[in-house]
């Protein structure tokens, strides 16, 4: 389980990284924390920053530093 988070961590952003502008204009809204933090044209460095965060995420999930059993727990 944790490899499988740590290649759709790392995999998904990156992808995320890559097309964001694809992504921005395919969903058609803006971001508005992002707007409003880095001004016009923010969407696009808020598709970036999210992307970053999945990237460290799934690199922490993959080594260990965040436990699993925080987000999936046992039903």
């Amino acid at each position: 389980m944790r490899f499988l988070l740590f290649l759709i961590g790392v995999f998904g952003g990156l992808l995320l990284i890559v097309y964001h502008r694809r992504i921005a204009k395919s969903v058609g809204m803006p971001i508005g924390w992002a707007e409003k933090i880095f001004g016009p044209g923010g969407t696009y460095y808020g598709y970036i920053v999210i992307g970053l965060v999945a990237i460290f995420l799934g690199i922490l999930f993959g080594l260990g530093f965040i436990p699993t059993s925080w987000f999936l727990s046992p039903v």
